[in-house]
């Protein structure tokens, strides 16, 4: 009996692995700092009694000088536990993305995770209707566009995300003109996991979606390859990220 045709997207790598290994690293760093904390606590207790016997101005100075670590570290600790928390938040929403992405009909293509000269690239989907560059967005609130700049509950990014779109639609676009591949191009989307997304037009040539606006837009492209050129792009895709780990 024939195999049966597949129903949804073929996905490759698993979605959030990269960020998942972030997250852990981001943990780790916080508990060995919070072990210093203790011992730095220990030690200033243990050396004001020494220092007793010695004068109360070097009791003054050693003791200042060991608060003064025990500060620094429990800041670095508090630093590494906000950055794991978003780390966090950041994983669960590329992994929810990732599952978007693969209830994607079949004819599509996920790549997930793909690393780039310019830096990882969150996903990749290729179809008889083009490359998408998706960079997850794990941000919450309100997403607006005033002029050329997006803004989150009427503020500032904390960076400028339409140029780091830019940055790894490039990297692709760099990786398939070195196999004379220069149609189509490459198209950047930002795509809000958790917000409430409010742009109705690209922003300096970048797609602004939510994960709801994303199967809608999909079916709004029009056809600009055929399968077979489209299975070629995938194949070099994985090929690259095979060589990276020779």
């Amino acid at each position: 009996m024939a195999a049966s045709e597949p129903k949804r997207a073929t996905a490759y790598i698993k979605p959030g692995v990269g960020v998942r290994t972030m997250e852990a690293t981001r943990w780790l760093a916080a508990l060995t700092l919070l072990i210093l904390l203790f011992v730095g606590v220990f030690i200033y207790g243990k050396n004001s009694k020494a220092v007793a016997t010695f004068g109360l101005p070097v009791a003054v100075v050693v003791g200042a000088g060991v608060l003064y670590w025990v500060k620094a570290t429990g800041d670095k600790a508090d630093a590494c536990s906000r950055r794991a928390l978003v780390a966090r938040r950041f994983a669960v929403a590329e992994e929810d993305v990732g599952n978007l992405l693969g209830e994607l009909p079949a004819g599509c293509f996920v790549v997930h995770d793909i690393v780039s000269k310019r830096g990882n690239i969150d996903h990749i989907v290729i179809s008889t209707k083009g490359i998408l560059t998706v960079e997850t967005m794990s941000h919450e609130g309100v997403v607006s566009c005033e002029g050329e700049m997006l803004k989150r509950d009427g503020q500032s990014f904390e960076k400028d995300f339409i140029r780091q779109a830019w940055g790894q639609a490039f990297a692709i676009r760099e990786l398939l003109a070195g196999h004379e591949i220069t149609v189509p191009e490459p198209q950047p989307v930002l795509l809000f996991a958790n917000a409430d997304v409010q742009v109705r037009r690209q922003v300096r040539g970048v797609e602004i979606l939510s994960r709801w606006d994303l199967p809608d837009y999909l079916k709004r492209l029009q056809t600009c390859m055929t399968s077979r050129e489209a299975e070629r792009i995938i194949e070099l895709l994985k090929l690259s990220q095979s060589q990276l780990f020779v």
